[in-house]
């Protein structure tokens, strides 16, 4: 048989396929590709984009594929093609293997780097003999006999030897061949949104349409680690610990953030690039636009439902586009009906506010559960406050979150008053005060911060970002005891407790504050707990039993522990002892203090006035 002869009879076979198929010879060389398998090389035979692509596939990722002999980079086209059509680019590593020991089918699978830039892409790949016959259409009888094999190539290591040719009279006979088809997980052959990532994080190429949908150039994006692009942190961290957990294929939704700050919601689908020892040295995948499906019921069913509920409420979807809005919402908002519907917050608000309400709403599509913020000021007008409650809405199954109902009650004169009790609480100038509910749970905070600071330089917005963190997650784990039975104390007996307590800073060390507990449910009727803080780090060292003790001496006008003695009418082995022990009895305190005019404060921390 001919290779023309096989070529009329397969290729419009193979270019039926919607998949790459290969024609291949019987040592595993490309006699033929479809148009699907063309494409992936950009329509095939320029050779040097070839070159690059198989060395990059290789190079940059630590293992070849598994399709043939790897000393030459070159396309991997059959020496025996007569006038057959060239490889398209195809190299050997790109190229299935083909069966061996007589077996009839091989699965494998292959890498390939794309012809748009995205990097690589893994290829399912069977393999299966074509039956021919052992005399040729031209009527000369096939050598049955035994060929020699070819010897392995240079830098051809861990493949297995590939079948030899069957001996023929002249290069334009054949005597075995294969067929290959393959699955490559993309939508436009190659030519859709895609991307390559390390599992550092690291993007290792996108496509020009990806980069194009998100307004960065692909300089702007390379060689930058993927986290920043996404609209939170922890849609990548999700992705790549569940590629690692199910070593295949992941998919779902994700909002990257474009160069202009707004979300945009696409459907991913990402699968796992391993080595042969089966670590993931990266994940490639591609971006889609799909309409989202549940729009129409989100709005039939809610629609009603937020003109019935009291302040404001809006229903949006898991696109962040809002389908439904009651009044309320729109006069805050100052917007019509025409300008909300439809769209994001991002398309009616300074992108630098309509981050937050952004931010809240993919917290809750990531967590499936509800997200409550009890105060934050309304993104337009500062001195009107919200206590918003945004709750997830799950489809019929109850597995997937589609969307979410706003819900923000006015608490502007609640929050004066409470602003009027913090201010209360300010006993001196570096006082912070935060705000924690029944289960230690940060609420708000005041303006004044701590030096180093415990959190960072509060902005107007920061009630958007807090979190709810515990407050008990900044303590010093030796601290958490204590601090925990005098929360438990204020609450169940409603007085102030005073404790000191060693706190976490922003440099990650830790400060020592003095804090005061005040119980109060009167504001909001339920229980809160206002912290008052005051670091008192720099004076840990001026308490110490020997400062104290010299304090004492310059008060009582002493130079020697004899002479204090005398003065507080105790032995000079008392002094020794308090001394060597760290403790200094407290009618020493009072007693010097009033004999001397001396505060206590002066005698026990070394600040004047008290302050």
């Amino acid at each position: 048989m001919t290779v023309n002869d096989l070529l009329r009879f397969y290729a419009p076979r193979l270019d039926a396929m919607d998949g790459p198929a290969l024609l291949l010879d019987g040592g595993g060389a490309v006699l033929y590709a479809n148009e699907p398998a063309r494409r992936l090389h950009r329509g095939g035979g320029d050779a040097g984009e070839g070159d690059s692509a198989g060395k990059g596939s290789d190079d940059d990722y630590g293992t070849g594929g598994t399709g043939g002999p790897r000393g030459s980079d070159g396309p991997r086209e059959s020496g025996n093609t007569g006038s057959a059509a060239p490889a398209h680019g195809w190299r050997h590593q790109e190229v299935p293997p083909v069966p061996t020991d007589g077996a009839p089918v091989r699965e494998s699978r292959t890498r390939i780097t794309l012809p748009d830039g995205a990097g690589i892409r893994q290829i399912s790949w069977t393999c299966v003999a074509v039956p021919l016959p052992l005399r040729g259409w031209d009527g000369v009888q096939a050598d049955t006999g035994p060929a020699p094999r070819p010897a392995a190539q240079a830098g051809h290591t861990g493949q297995a030897t590939h079948p030899p040719h069957i001996a023929s009279p002249s290069p334009g006979h054949l005597h075995a061949a294969y067929l290959a088809w393959g699955r490559l997980r993309t939508t436009e052959g190659g030519q859709e949104m895609g991307f390559t990532i390390l599992p550092s994080g690291v993007i290792q190429a996108v496509s020009p349409a990806l980069c194009a949908i998100c307004g960065y150039t692909r300089d702007e994006l390379v060689g930058r680690t993927a986290r920043e692009f996404y609209f939170t942190s922890t849609a990548r961290k999700r992705i790549v610990s569940q590629l690692i957990k199910r070593a295949e294929v992941e998919n779902g939704e994700v909002t990257l953030r474009r160069k202009d700050g707004s979300p945009l919601t696409l459907w991913y689908t990402a699968e796992s690039i391993r080595d042969a020892s089966g670590r993931m040295v990266a994940y490639s995948g591609y971006f889609q636009e799909r309409p989202f499906a549940f729009s129409s019921k989100l709005a039939s069913d809610f629609s009603r439902v937020v003109d019935a509920l009291p302040g404001l409420a809006w229903v949006c979807g898991r696109d962040l586009r809002i389908v439904a809005v009651n009044d309320a919402y729109l006069a805050a908002y100052r917007r019509t009906r025409d300008e909300v519907m439809g769209r994001t917050e991002y398309d009616f608000l300074p992108p630098e506010l309509a981050r937050y309400p952004v931010e809240a709403a993919l917290k809750v599509f990531e967590e499936k559960q509800e997200l409550e913020h009890p105060a934050v000021p309304h993104l337009l007008d500062p001195s009107v406050w919200y206590r918003v409650i945004r709750r997830p809405i799950f489809d019929d199954n109850r597995q997937e979150v589609i969307g979410l109902l706003g819900i923000a009650q006015d608490i502007s004169a609640k929050v004066v008053q409470e602003n009027a009790f913090i201010e209360q609480l300010h006993a001196h100038h570096g006082d912070v005060v935060v705000v924690t509910d029944d289960q230690g749970r940060i609420l708000r905070r005041s303006r004044q911060t701590l030096t180093p600071a415990i959190f960072g330089r509060q902005e107007p917005y920061d009630a958007y970002t807090l979190d709810m963190g515990p407050v008990l997650d900044l303590l010093h784990a030796d601290d958490l005891p204590a601090v925990r039975q005098a929360l438990l104390r204020a609450m169940r007996e409603h007085r102030e407790q005073h404790f000191e307590c060693r706190i976490r800073n922003l440099s990650g060390s830790y400060s020592t504050v003095h804090a005061r507990l005040v119980y109060n449910d009167t504001i909001y009727g339920e229980p809160r707990v206002y912290v008052v803080a005051r670091d008192v780090s720099g004076e840990v060292g001026l308490r110490q039993a020997p400062m104290v003790l010299e304090r004492l001496k310059e008060a009582a006008g002493a130079r020697t522990d004899r002479e204090l003695a005398a003065f507080l009418n105790v032995s000079a082995a008392s002094i020794s002892n308090a001394r060597k022990n760290g403790r200094i009895p407290p009618d020493w305190l009072i007693d010097a203090g009033l004999r001397t005019g001396r505060s206590i404060d002066w005698l026990v921390r070394g600040v004047v006035g008290g302050g």
